[in-house]
């Protein structure tokens, strides 16, 4: 929908210059009109009494010249297309110190996206398992009720997916179900409650897997699963077992059919490094490139077969995935590791393939130093590189580069949404709005980054 405005500090004044006399009653009806409309939109001085006064009052209507104000509307300034999206994690508007989340939240979210003119929101409503929506298959998140695990499957009292996509349609925002594929749990916190309606898979997978309690994990290369206690940040579930992608699939489904979502962004849909998985549901190799490759194609069909449950229910609907920012380090970067061969991530067929309408390389650090210009690794010419990477391989489909929004300078931010833009990338990804909210950049993105609104490119 086009979007107009009328230019203040503008007038278009007419001046008639007229040879007989105004009809009784002054200005006729449209040009009081105009000019009423100017005094209402303060865009203008005080209508002149004797331009509205009526012949019954004794006035003494002069022939012209007279001034008639006309609205002036013009289309506002409107950018080519371009997909500006912004993650929304869990972490952003949520806690786990007693505080339930509140749905005004979810609303000022929207609000400061659309003022920044952003026109995709990628929100997380999956992140170890649980729902940040009205559960189908897996429970409500334990931070929606302020805890890390102990009020999992308690309902906060409203649906924040379907207060968040009221809300940012309302503002012209499309908003992507954001879904942590892999990340089953949490580590170092203990078990997910049990017996909840409907179960934590955790517990499902424990005991329908077939094999034994803990083979639904990813095992390391002395053939031990993961521990729950001792892991880095989440446990994973195995890409080799058929049961996750079954169960994937039933969540992403449900997720299409009772919300007006936009798209799906999948993240961490990948292994947890190059030290797994050597658990039951995966065959012995007689090399380690046979296995990779082996590996890559369990990733493969996650991406492939939640592609055609999207598609098949939605065919408008966008299929995105965050992916590793180094596909294959060919330029021999000390301590980068590769999505292609660390993780078993081969995001460049995806798109090669059509299962994704677009990747979004997380092409940023961790955390960004407190520096100006960043003294991380991941430097301004190492991002040019990497998009333009991407950008050879695109096959046809899109590159929306990942930048962080919580380097120390907004500038650092500007820099590579112009490098992305200069390289021919139609769009990017900001992570996050939590980031971006603790540096208050979101005024410098209007006025510098988007300072016209954008439509989206098609579909590929």
């Amino acid at each position: 929908m086009s979007r107009c405005r009328a230019l203040p500090g503008l007038l278009l004044l007419l001046l008639f210059a007229e040879s007989s006399p105004m009809r009784p009653g002054g200005f006729p009806p449209a040009d009081v009109e105009n000019a009423l409309w100017y005094v209402w939109s303060r865009y203008t001085p005080a209508i002149p009494s004797r331009a509205l006064a009526s012949p019954s009052m004794g006035e003494d209507v002069q022939a012209g010249p007279h001034r008639v104000y006309l609205p002036l509307v013009m289309r506002a300034p409107s950018a080519a297309p371009e997909f500006r999206a912004l993650w929304v994690t869990r972490f952003d508007w949520t806690r786990a110190d007693g505080t339930w989340a509140r749905p005004e939240m979810l609303v000022a979210i929207a609000d400061q996206a659309a003022a920044a003119r952003f026109n995709v929101l990628l929100f997380q409503v999956r992140g170890v398992g649980d729902a940040y929506y009205a559960p189908g298959y897996e429970p409500w998140a334990a931070r929606l009720t302020g805890t890390v695990t102990r009020t999992l499957g308690v309902s906060p009292g409203f649906d924040p997916l379907r207060v968040l996509l009221e809300a940012a349609h309302a503002r012209g925002l499309q908003v992507h179900a954001y879904v942590n594929v892999y990340p089953t749990w949490l580590c170092g916190v203990g078990a997910p409650p049990d017996g909840l309606n409907p179960p934590h898979p955790f517990w499902t997978f424990s005991r329908t897997n077939g094999r034994s309690w803990s083979a639904w994990r990813v095992y390391d290369a002395s053939g031990m699963p993961m521990n729950m206690m001792t892991c880095g940040s989440y446990l994973w579930a195995t890409p080799a077992w058929s049961g996750v992608r079954d169960h994937l699939r039933r969540v992403v489904g449900d997720l299409m059919r009772r919300y007006d979502l936009d798209g799906v962004h999948l993240d961490l849909v990948r292994y947890p490094g190059p030290d797994y998985s050597y658990d039951p549901f995966t065959p012995s190799f007689s090399s380690p490139a046979e296995r990779a490759e082996w590996q890559r194609e369990q990733v493969n069909a996650m991406v492939r077969e939640i592609s055609v449950v999207v598609k098949g229910i939605r065919p408008q609907a966008w299929v995105t995935a965050a992916v590793w920012g180094v596909y294959q380090n060919r330029w021999g970067w000390p301590g980068f590791r590769q999505g292609y061969s660390d993780y078993y991530q081969d995001s460049k067929r995806w798109l090669r393939e059509g299962w994704v309408d677009a990747i979004m390389p997380m092409i940023y650090p961790a955390g960004p130093s407190g520096n100006c210009p960043d003294t991380t690794v991941w430097t301004l010419d190492r991002f040019r590189i990497l998009v333009a990477d991407f950008l050879a391989d695109a096959g046809g489909r899109y590159v929306f580069p990942g930048i962080h929004g919580g380097y120390a300078c907004f500038q650092e931010v500007l820099d590579r949404i112009q490098a992305a833009r200069a390289l021919g990338a139609q769009g990017v990804a900001i992570f996050a709005y939590g980031p971006l909210s603790q540096r208050g950049y979101w005024d410098e993105l209007a006025a510098q980054a988007f300072p016209q609104p954008a439509p989206l490119p098609p579909l590929p």
